[in-house]
């Protein structure tokens, strides 16, 4: 192909997880990397939004973080 445009499919794929497990997806919790992970992905305000933090359940038995 040539040009600048590119598709990418998008697939829902949900975990029945807190938000900790989903993104520490199945890694040993480290806090000082995890932290680091928060703040570069600019998760810090969405989780204090978040009645649990990043506790909150996703999936069927949770919540969705996204319409779309």
């Amino acid at each position: 192909m040539c040009g600048k445009l590119a598709y990418a499919e998008q697939k829902a794929w949900i975990e029945n997880k807190t938000i900790r497990d989903t993104i520490l997806f199945g890694k040993e919790y480290d806090e000082e990397r995890y932290k680091i992970c928060i703040k570069a992905c600019q998760l810090t305000d969405d989780l204090a939004n978040l009645k649990a933090g990043d506790q909150t359940e996703l999936g069927e038995n949770g919540v969705n973080l996204s319409g779309g």
